[in-house]
């Protein structure tokens, strides 16, 4: 015999064990069809999660009218 008839039988019996294993494993009927896993990790709802705005304060509202007049008046 040569290499490659060696070669081919032992793939073979290989691609022959595996569709046993296969079969068997899927002709099993104690086991169901289609597995349900339940999500433990339960996430709020989309409009649940949605991030409140922050309110700008007097404060940030003055920093940014100073910072719109000044670059007004760099590009005058």
């Amino acid at each position: 015999m040569t290499l490659q008839l060696l070669i081919f039988i032992a793939a073979m019996i290989y691609l022959c064990w595996v569709s046993v294993r296969y079969w068997k494993r899927r002709n099993r009927k104690d086991g169901p069809l289609i597995e349900v896993v339940e999500n433990k990790s339960v996430s709020k709802p989309y409009r649940q999660r949605r991030i409140q705005k922050k309110r700008e304060s007097d404060a940030d509202r003055e920093w940014r009218k100073r910072v719109r007049d000044e670059i007004e008046d760099m590009t005058k």
